[in-house]
């Protein structure tokens, strides 16, 4: 099956379009579908279905996209590891982070990395962990960093920092001028909250539930800076993690709160897949990681 093939299926399989798919791969729209039909007289199954002037997968389509990434990812994975005995010093690296490692923890260790081998070419890709973890599994990223503990079997995972959630408010909020804050206290107050999906919330949201109690008022916001901002302005109050409070703290714009019997820790991992060839660049990566811990 030629691998040419499989690239263009899974492009229309994205774009649901032969002709946004076409713009992706820089061919004709009457190119692709040549392409497509090729593929389907080879397998003998109809792939996409034209509803209206919609497409969609067949059932025969869907399984096809799930394997064809794996082959494609394997395929690259194979190249990859012929051309990692080239050294270090050279290549490309590709990584990707949940928010939370993605803000505050690797962009001075990308910085350090790029001093210390500036041929490299860097790719670094911030979105969800199950974005992330999506990534790794189609190939698309050599490494993740994540904080949220992922169940893939097709994933390798290792804890590579300490990372602690906890509450915060504006030195002028009334929480901020309580020495011991009851977690039942924060039922009644203005919460500012990151979305539904974040492995922050969502880790809040356990151990909340455990003690009955649950986010009550929210403003929601798609960023920690943001929400950050809204905070410091005395609007509500929030939590974090501390990688992405201390100098906020320091600065004296935010103050940590004192919640009595919360106290949520959780490790930061470095994910890759399993079958992934561990190249010079990902191996010095990983060891400036390790040198920061």
């Amino acid at each position: 099956m030629d691998p040419g093939l499989l690239q263009t299926f899974l492009a229309v399989q994205k774009q649901l379009s032969f002709t946004l798919a076409a713009k992706e791969l820089y061919l004709s729209q009457p190119a692709v579908s040549r392409q497509i039909r090729k593929l389907e007289r080879e397998l003998g199954v109809r792939l996409f279905e034209q509803l209206g002037k919609s497409i969609s997968l067949t059932a025969a389509g869907r399984t096809l996209a799930r394997e064809a990434e794996k082959l494609l990812g394997n395929i690259e994975r194979v190249s990859e590891a012929v051309k990692a005995h080239s050294g270090a010093a050279r290549g490309a690296l590709r990584l990707g982070a949940s928010t939370t490692p993605g803000f505050y923890l690797l962009p001075p260790l990308l910085g350090r990395f790029h001093r210390r081998y500036p041929e490299v070419e860097l790719c670094f890709t911030i979105d969800n962990s199950l974005r992330i973890e999506e990534a790794i599994l189609r190939n698309e990223l050599d490494l993740g960093f994540v904080g949220a503990h992922l169940a893939h079997n097709d994933l390798h995972m290792e804890p590579v920092v300490e990372d602690e959630i906890v509450f915060f408010a504006s030195p002028k909020h009334p929480l901020a001028r309580r020495r011991r804050v009851p977690l039942q206290a924060l039922a009644e107050e203005l919460w500012v909250v990151r979305e539904k999906g974040s492995a922050t919330r969502q880790l809040v949201e356990a151990r909340l539930s455990a003690s009955g109690l649950s986010i009550g008022r929210a403003i929601t916001l798609g960023c920690p800076e943001a929400v950050k901002a809204v905070v410091a302005a005395g609007l509500g109050f929030s939590f974090l993690s501390i990688h992405g409070l201390r100098e906020d703290v320091k600065l004296g714009r935010l103050k940590k709160l004192a919640i009595t019997g919360f106290r949520l820790k959780r490790p930061i991992y470095c994910i890759r897949h399993v079958e992934k060839h561990t190249s010079p660049a990902m191996a010095a990566f990983f060891s400036l990681v390790s040198e920061h811990r």
